[in-house]
C-alpha cells in the first residue's frame, strides 16, 4: 500500500490509542508524522554511555511485573503502542530484545535494546562496542507515569544485560528533554558520560546532518 494512503487508513486507529496512552503529545505525534513531518523535519540529541558496573537496582512499582518479551508474543505490543511504532519496531525485530512493564496481564510499557547502534546515528563514524547494548526507547502509559515504572524498566534491561557480559549502555535523549538528560547524568544512578550531540534537517530537497564529540571522547 502505498505509504499516504497507509497514513489515512491507520490515522484513526493510532490517534484513539495514541490519546488514550500518550494524551496530546502522542496524538500530535501522529498527526505530525503524517503530516508536517513528511515536509520537514529535525532534531537534537545527545549520545550518552553508561557503565553498567555501576547501576543500581530499581523495583518496579507494586503490582507491576517486568519480563522480557517473546518475539511470539509481541502482538501485545498493541494495546499500548500504534501501528506505525510497531511497524518501526518490526523492522529488526530478530536484533531487538523487547522488555514489557505488565499489570494484571496487561502491557502498560516496554523498552527495547539491540547490539547495533540505530538508524539516526548511521551517518556517523561512531561504533558500538562489542560488550555494549544500545538502548533504543522506552514507553509507559501516561496512567503509569510518575510511579517508577520507566525507571524499572531501565534498570530491570540494564541488570539483564550485564549478568550476561555488556559492559556499557549507549542511549539517545533529546536535548530539550531536560528530566532525561538529569538521568542521564547519573542523578536517578549510575555513572555516565556524554559523548556527543547530534542534530539534522530534512526536507524533500536537502538534508543536513551534525556530529560533535564531547570534549572527554
Amino acid at each position: 500500500m502505498n505509504k499516504y494512503l497507509r497514513d489515512v487508513a491507520t490515522f484513526p486507529t493510532d490517534a484513539r490509542l495514541a490519546w488514550r496512552t500518550d494524551g496530546a503529545r502522542g496524538l500530535w505525534a501522529e498527526l505530525a508524522e503524517r503530516t508536517f513531518f513528511r515536509i520537514v523535519r529535525s532534531a537534537s540529541y545527545n549520545l550518552y554511555e553508561r557503565d553498567l558496573a555501576t547501576i543500581r537496582h530499581v523495583a518496579p512499582p507494586a503490582g507491576v511485573e517486568i519480563r522480557m518479551l517473546a518475539a511470539s508474543e509481541h502482538a501485545m505490543l498493541g494495546a499500548i503502542t500504534t501501528r506505525r511504532r510497531r511497524a518501526l519496531l518490526e523492522r529488526n525485530v530478530a536484533t531487538r530484545t523487547v522488555l514489557v512493564a505488565l499489570r494484571g496481564g496487561a502491557v502498560v510499557g516496554y523498552s527495547w535494546w539491540t547490539p547495533y547502534l540505530d538508524t539516526a546515528l548511521d551517518f556517523s563514524p561512531l561504533t558500538l562496542p562489542s560488550d555494549a547494548i544500545f538502548h533504543g526507547y522506552v514507553h509507559v502509559e501516561r496512567a503509569e507515569r510518575h510511579r517508577g515504572t520507566a525507571h524499572a524498566l531501565f534498570s530491570a534491561g540494564e541488570r539483564m544485560f550485564f549478568e550476561r557480559g555488556t559492559r556499557s549502555c549507549w542511549f539517545l535523549i533529546k536535548s530539550a528533554n531536560i528530566a532525561g538528560t538529569r538521568m542521564a547524568r547519573g542523578r536517578w544512578g549510575g555513572r555516565s558520560r556524554h559523548i556527543a550531540q547530534l542534530s539534522y534537517l530534512k526536507t524533500p530537497f536537502y538534508s543536513k546532518r551534525r556530529l560533535t564529540l564531547a570534549e572527554s571522547s
